[in-house]
């Protein structure tokens, strides 16, 4: 497989859950989705049914150019829910994107907090879905692998957490995570959120340094002959 690295956007409310603000869609993805046009890059965006709903036409516009996925509708965590709770999230969530982007099913599915229990892997099937990329390589469990053959789900890992892009050295660390790199975002972090009342982690490095540093990165994966791909190319990798 060549080099391949996958920019992943996780579209929800600002820094949930201290946050019920949406500077991130209004303010944020503006400038983070000039940058990937910029640079002819297609990445996917994880979009929950709460945002869909609020921000149609953002959404509808983003699916023009990249991948849409679905992130749940509330982004409430669904390790805390019950089969039926999470059919329901799933559901409904799907219907809001689909209709959006004029698609009868969406490839791709990402939990909040990135934690997905297996038993709700059978709602991914049931609701058409191919992957998952709700774990990550910087937790226990993880592995670039199928599911058995009754579900049969891509489970594709992300690479590291998001705050690393805006921590200090923190872009010289990504550009060694091993093959191939998964990275996610939010579009809050793309806004100054160093005044709000949210955890520190959250607070570094946002707004325009956090865009200068997604810049800086994509030229150097570029520069290194890295395949830009959407999470749902991994079904043909």
């Amino acid at each position: 497989m060549k080099k391949t690295i996958s920019l992943t956007i996780d579209i929800e409310h600002d820094c949930p859950p201290y946050l019920k603000t949406y500077r991130g869609i209004e303010k944020g993805l503006p400038g983070l989705c000039s940058v990937l046009d910029g640079f002819d890059v297609k990445a996917t965006f994880f979009v929950t049914g709460d945002v869909a709903s609020k921000y149609p036409g953002e959404i509808k516009e983003i699916a023009k150019r990249h991948e849409i996925g679905c992130h749940g509708y509330s982004h409430k965590r669904f390790d805390r829910m019950t089969l039926a709770e999470a059919a329901h999230e799933i559901e409904k969530s799907t219907g809001i994107l689909c209709r959006l982007t004029g698609k009868e099913k969406l490839d791709s599915f990402r939990a909040p907090n990135l934690i997905f229990p297996e038993r709700f892997l059978c709602l991914l099937k049931d609701n058409g879905y191919s992957i998952d990329s709700s774990i990550a390589k910087y937790k226990p469990g993880w592995t670039l692998r199928k599911t058995g053959s009754n579900i049969n789900i891509l489970r594709v890992p992300v690479s590291a957490t998001s705050s690393l892009l805006r921590f200090p050295f923190g872009d010289q660390l990504i550009r060694h995570l091993s093959h191939p790199v998964v990275l996610f975002f939010h579009p809050w972090e793309f806004v100054g959120m160093q005044r709000e009342p949210i955890r520190w982690d959250c607070k570094i490095n946002t707004g325009a340094k956090a865009l200068s540093n997604i810049e800086a990165l994509i030229k150097t994966f570029k520069s290194n002959n890295y395949r830009f791909c959407t999470i749902s190319d991994f079904l043909d990798l």
